[in-house]
């Protein structure tokens, strides 16, 4: 199930991403919603899965962005690799932790993202002009994430529904008040 929600999240980031990133510009900023699905993989899968979604958010970015082939899907992984090697070894499951790991993979993908499509190292003046755009996208990326994380926590909470239930009906109805 985790699986099919996050391929729909994806699609409608993508859509998102695609149709809505212009309007959801603030002062020059603006989300990275695809890599939003990336983070929220990597906190709810915790295996090894996670790296096919670092492949196909690498994949996605690279097409829209008009980028060299194969710098999404490199940077896009390393990091997931590096976030998942933390995640793993500090069992990173606070608000806070996963705030951070949100803005650190939002700004570090931008700002690798930016430099490896370049072509060469950028000079100072580049890399200081870039930053602060590259910070307000990471911020508004990791604001955008956890308001869907806690979204989705809240919508798990309300639903009755577990994930395990069997609907075949093998169990039969046993009052606890008729002996």
């Amino acid at each position: 199930m985790k699986f099919f929600s996050l391929l729909l999240l994806c699609y409608l980031a993508v859509i998102a991403q695609v149709g809505l990133a212009s309007e959801m510009i603030v002062a020059g900023s603006r989300p990275n919603l695809p890599l939003v699905v990336l983070c929220l993989a990597l906190f709810w899968l915790r295996d090894a899965q996670v790296f096919v979604w670092a492949i196909l958010v690498g994949i996605i970015c690279e097409t829209f962005d008009d980028a060299h082939p194969g710098t999404g899907v490199l940077v896009v992984t390393a990091l997931c690799w590096f976030a998942y090697r933390i995640q793993v070894q500090f069992e990173l499951r606070s608000l806070v932790s996963r705030a951070s790991v949100f803005t650190t993979m939002a700004l570090a993908f931008d700002v690798l993202f930016q430099i490896v499509n370049q072509g060469s190292l950028p000079a100072v003046e580049t890399l200081t002009s870039l930053l602060p755009v590259s910070a307000g996208n990471a911020l508004y990326s990791s604001a955008v994430g956890l308001s869907v994380l806690l979204l989705c926590k809240i919508g798990k909470a309300l639903l009755p529904v577990s994930g395990g239930s069997s609907l075949s009906g093998t169990r039969a109805y046993t009052s606890r008040y008729s002996h």
